[in-house]
């Protein structure tokens, strides 16, 4: 969790950033989901590549478990 709201607070006030959620749902599965929500993909895309992002995400990789899928998503 902190990793997650670490990444969501690093990526805040970027240009195009819209919003940044860390959520769980009411069971107890342990499974944890960090959304972002950007103006448009180029700007999420710039965010994702910043030194600052790629670190977290380097940590991150260290401990979530197998199985676990990173997705993006556009609207339509």
């Amino acid at each position: 969790m902190e990793l997650l709201e670490a990444m969501s607070a690093a990526t805040a006030d970027s240009p195009g950033w819209q919003a940044n959620y860390v959520l769980r749902p009411h069971d107890d599965s342990g499974e944890v989901a960090r959304i972002s929500i950007y103006n448009d993909e180029a700007s999420a895309e710039r965010e994702a590549a910043t030194p600052s992002v790629l670190s977290l995400r380097s940590e991150l990789l260290l401990i979530i478990e197998r199985g676990h899928r990173e997705r993006a998503f556009f609207s339509v």
